[in-house]
């Protein structure tokens, strides 16, 4: 049976996108919002996870208590997401559910009670999500390397925002930024399972047909991005944790593909490239991996990595060998077709999923671009060649863009920004 894509546009605005797929009996469906932390100014970081937190505190009509029971009794299940660019509510239920699951999507988007005693309640737990963030140094290393890597750029804020931010925040600040953010054109209902869309179509129109705001749409700014530099964090723990790597490609940027294939063969399993040298051979690290985040107008290319004190040095001279191996050293056939063969296998996988087919649905929308199906996007993949791995390679790994950011026992005179870029240089 083919899965079957529509799209549609309500007349206020909200997009509907869907996914039919006859053989399961779920449907996933997302209300996304395509602001994140990247829309807000400095005094205002950290408002849209906490928005997200609190439409969950209740409606006009619905407790917190009602939210949670709503789905849940009859099996299914609601959570929320923030990040960079865009916040999402979702749910997943049984097909024949999906009416009750865009009732209470639309309800906690378009009628949160926004109680100041809630606000109260959740200003402490996000304090306390915070603290588990900076108590936990493998993700805060993370946090670290955006701010070194997007200086200044509102790419660099740290979605859960700064402790000063959330104990300042008043709830005339979170209705202002609701008011602005929230608007109809911003807005994607995208579902992916058992779902006629013309069904869901009526559903939205019942449920978001009369979802209004008063305030004008913003156009998204892109990204100015100053030069990368080093954010050095000291801090007492048993490892030294290092992110390295620099500005890369868009969502839209044709060379995506050829960019994840590259980091599947850098660094994207036991078979890598990374994994074989740096914990096989070497023997310097026992967690090692990279990553390729794309946003709508830039986007990143690194590798994370802890170590030992003692190793610092080495590791950080050895993990940048193997990123200048990548401009000079093209992979083998064999190399090329076992990182394709992973990449879309992953795919496939996660696909099986209607909750990621959903998510990638919206992602697709939101970038505005075009639908591709799997087969068209497993394609895309199987065309990647070696000389297009070497031209994003070269586009992307610049010794003057290389940022760094290290937590741990070290001092800056034990790490030099320009020594690390001129461990890049080649020739």
């Amino acid at each position: 049976m083919s899965i079957i894509y529509n799209h549609s546009v309500l007349p206020n605005g909200i997009t509907l996108v869907s996914e039919k797929i006859p053989h399961v009996r779920s449907a996933a469906v997302g209300l996304w919002i395509a602001r994140g932390s990247r829309d807000e100014r400095p005094g205002e970081n950290g408002l849209s996870h906490l928005i997200e937190h609190l439409l969950f505190k209740g409606t006009r009509t619905r407790s917190a208590r009602d939210i949670a029971i709503f789905l849940e009794s009859i099996g299914g299940h609601l959570d929320a997401f923030t990040s960079k660019e865009e916040t999402c509510f979702y749910a997943r239920v049984l097909d024949e559910h999906l009416p009750q699951a865009v009732d209470i999507l639309s309800d906690i988007i378009s009628h949160p009670r926004f109680d100041p005693q809630d606000l109260e309640k959740e200003r402490k737990v996000i304090l306390e999500e915070i603290k588990t963030v900076e108590d936990t140094p493998d993700e805060m290393v993370h946090e670290l390397f955006s701010q070194a890597l997007f200086d200044g750029h509102p790419l660099s804020y740290p979605i859960l925002g700064s402790r000063e931010n959330c104990q300042s925040f008043k709830m005339a600040d979170i209705q202002a930024f609701r008011r602005k953010n929230y608007l109809p054109g911003n807005m994607v209902l995208a579902v992916a399972g058992r779902v006629e869309h013309q069904a869901l179509e009526q559903l939205a129109r019942r449920y978001l047909g009369q979802y209004q705001t008063s305030a004008a749409p913003k156009t998204n700014a892109d990204a100015d991005i100053k030069a990368p530099g080093l954010l050095l964090k000291r801090k007492k723990t048993s490892q030294v944790h290092i992110c390295l790597g620099m500005p890369a490609l868009a969502f839209s940027d044709p060379g995506r593909y050829a960019l994840l294939v590259l980091n599947t063969i850098f660094g994207g399993g036991m078979s890598s490239r990374l994994f074989q040298k740096i914990r096989e051979e070497e023997g310097l690290a026992y967690s090692i991996y990279s990553f390729a985040d794309l946003y709508r107008d830039t986007g990143l290319f690194g590798v994370y990595l802890g170590v030992a004190v003692e190793q610092t040095r080495i590791s950080l001279e050895t993990t940048l060998a193997e990123f200048k191996r990548l401009l000079v050293e093209p992979p083998s056939p064999e190399e090329l077709e076992n990182a394709k063969s992973q990449l879309k296998g992953n795919l496939m996988l996660g696909l099986e999923s209607t909750s990621n087919r959903m998510m990638r649905l919206a992602k697709m929308e939101i970038n505005r671009e075009p639908y591709r199906d799997l087969g068209q996007t497993l394609a895309r993949i199987d065309a990647v060649t070696t000389d297009d791995l070497l031209d994003v390679a070269q586009r992307v790994i610049r010794p003057e863009a290389l940022a760094a950011a290290v937590l741990g026992p070290v001092s800056a005179r034990e790490i030099s920004l320009p020594q690390l870029r001129e461990l890049l240089q080649v020739g």
